[in-house]
C-alpha cells in the first residue's frame, strides 16, 4: 500500500514541477525590468502569487473530482439517461485488467487532460470576449460575470503588469469551468465499464458534447492566429502572454488534483453501487458482488426504454 500511494506521487511530480516551471517563465519572460520597477514588483514575487494559484488549482480539481465524480456522478448519469431515455449499463472492471491498463490510464490523464483543459479554457475565453466586447456597457443580468472573466479583454490605460495579475482569479474560474465535465468523467475511465443502450456511455458522450460545443473549428483557427501573434511574434499584448502561459500552468495543477483524487472519487462510486444508492430503472449494474440479479437481465429488455 505504501509504495502504490509512493508511486501515485511521484506520477503527479512531473505535473506539478511543470506548472511552476511555467509559472517562472510567465513572470521572468513577459514583463520588462522598466514595466516591474514602475509598479515595484519582483519578478520571484509574482512567480509565488502564481505559484501559490496553482496550489489552489490542485485543491479544486481534487475537489472537484471527489464531488462531482464520486457523489454525483452516478445522479448525473442516471438524469441524463432519463432525458435521452436511454439505459446505462455499468461494469466494474477486475483487478487484472485494471493493472494491465492503469499505465495508459496514468499517462494519459497526466498528459492529456492538461492538454484538454487548456485548449477548452482559451476556447471558453474566446467565447466569453465574444460575448463580452471591449468598449461597451452592457446593462444585462450576467455582464458583470462575464466582464470579470474575460481575461483577454486589454483595457488600453491599464498598467501591463497589474492588469496581468487582476486575471488570476478569472483564469482559475476558467480552468474550474473547464475541469467540471471532465471531473465527472473520468472516474469510469480507468475501475468501470460503461455501455450505453440506445445510446453512447453517458461519461464519454457528456465530455465530447460540451467540449464539441466549446471548441468549434472557427474558434480553433481564430486562437491560432492569437497563438502566432502572442508567441511567434510577440506582437501581442503583454496580459496575453503572461495570462495564456499561467493558464497552461493551472491546467497541469488541476489535472494534477484529478488524479490525486481520482481514487477517492472511485471508491465513492463503488460505494454507491453497492448500498443500491443510483437510479435503478437507468443504471443498470452488471456485477454480481452489487447486483445479485446481475445474471438475469436480458439484452433485449433492456432496449425498450
Amino acid at each position: 500500500m505504501p509504495s502504490i500511494r509512493l508511486k501515485k506521487y511521484a506520477a503527479v511530480f512531473a505535473p506539478l514541477i511543470l506548472g511552476f516551471v511555467a509559472y517562472s517563465i510567465a513572470a521572468f519572460s513577459t514583463f520588462s525590468i522598466p514595466q516591474l520597477e514602475h509598479v515595484g514588483l519582483d519578478p520571484l514575487v509574482i512567480m509565488m502569487f502564481a505559484s501559490i494559484d496553482g496550489l489552489i488549482a490542485v485543491a479544486f480539481g481534487y475537489a472537484s473530482i471527489v464531488i462531482l465524480g464520486g457523489e454525483y456522478s452516478l445522479t448525473i448519469g442516471g438524469l441524463i439517461a432519463r432525458v435521452t431515455k436511454t439505459r446505462q449499463l455499468l461494469e466494474s472492471k477486475e483487478e487484472k485488467s485494471i493493472k494491465l491498463r492503469q499505465k495508459l490510464i496514468e499517462k494519459s490523464h497526466l498528459l492529456y487532460l492538461p492538454a484538454l483543459l487548456f485548449f477548452t479554457s482559451v476556447a471558453l475565453g474566446w467565447d466569453i470576449y465574444s460575448a463580452d466586447p471591449p468598449h461597451t456597457t452592457g446593462t444585462g443580468k450576467f455582464n458583470p460575470i462575464l466582464h470579470s472573466l474575460n481575461f483577454l479583454a486589454t483595457p488600453s490605460r491599464a498598467n501591463a503588469v497589474l492588469y496581468s495579475l487582476r486575471l488570476t482569479p478569472a483564469l482559475i474560474a476558467i480552468t474550474v469551468i473547464s475541469g467540471l465535465i471532465p471531473s465527472v468523467a473520468l472516474p469510469y475511465f480507468r475501475r468501470f465499464k460503461v455501455t450505453g443502450i440506445n445510446a453512447g456511455p453517458f461519461h464519454s458522450s457528456l465530455l465530447t458534447a460540451v467540449v464539441g460545443s466549446v471548441v468549434g473549428l472557427s474558434i480553433v483557427q481564430t486562437l491560432l492566429g492569437v497563438f502566432y501573434q502572442v508567441f511567434w511574434t510577440n506582437q501581442g499584448p503583454a496580459s496575453y502572454h503572461y495570462a495564456l502561459i499561467v493558464l497552461m500552468g493551472l491546467s497541469l495543477h488541476y489535472a494534477a488534483g484529478t488524479y490525486l483524487g481520482r481514487d477517492k472519487a472511485e471508491s465513492i462510486i463503488m460505494k454507491k453501487l453497492e448500498n443500491k444508492k443510483y437510479d435503478h430503472k437507468r443504471i443498470v449494474v452488471l456485477n454480481r458482488s452489487t447486483n445479485p440479479n446481475a445474471k438475469d437481465v436480458e439484452f433485449m429488455s433492456l432496449i425498450d426504454v
